[in-house]
């Protein structure tokens, strides 16, 4: 089983968001996807409690229980294990970077976004594993966006070559407990 961490230390970067979405993404290209919620707020499992659809699954852990659900995930043969974490310093980030296959980093192209990326950056650097950025919440046809990526290639990660839009479609799926390509495609 693959694992990804959505990791940012910025709250308000779009990790549950990303992370539900390309779940039901995974999932529509035929892999058997486990979400693991290990955010004390618990909005994934907040979302698959509004879904209909019984996949992805979605599961709580701390990191005490994070090799658990992992090693139960697996042995109910999922493919895919999509993790999202806490904002700011929460304890455990660490162990929770360390877990997984590849790093997934948002950013939003503004100010605040960078001026915070540097924590996340450290924690993908400790874990010693891929990472990558995501430019997130993109304006359409902002220089910001340039901008944000020109900074984010001065930190020795790949940034996603496509922006994520900055669209109400992935907000108004979220609320109904689907995603945005089961809600507006």
């Amino acid at each position: 089983m693959r694992s990804i961490v959505f990791c940012s230390r910025k709250g308000g970067s779009g990790k549950t968001t990303l992370a539900v979405h390309m779940a039901v993404a995974a999932e529509a290209s035929g892999e058997r996807v486990i979400v693991i919620d290990t955010d004390p707020q618990a909005s994934a499992w907040a979302w698959s409690q509004a879904r209909t659809e019984d996949t992805p699954s979605v599961e709580k852990a701390t990191v005490s229980t994070l090799a658990r659900v992992m090693d139960r995930a697996e042995q109910n043969r999922a493919t895919l294990a999509v993790i999202d974490t806490a904002p700011h310093a929460a304890p455990g980030v660490d162990i929770i970077a360390a877990a997984a296959d590849f790093l997934l980093i948002p950013c939003r192209p503004s100010a605040f976004d960078i001026a915070a990326i540097t924590a996340s950056v450290q924690v993908a650097k400790a874990a010693g594993k891929p990472a990558a950025f995501l430019l997130n919440a993109c304006p359409s046809r902002a220089p910001e966006i340039e901008e944000t990526r020109d900074v984010l290639n001065t930190y020795g990660f790949s940034v996603a070559p496509v922006g994520i839009a900055d669209r109400r479609a992935f907000a108004r799926a979220i609320a109904s407990g689907r995603a945005v390509t089961e809600f507006e495609p």
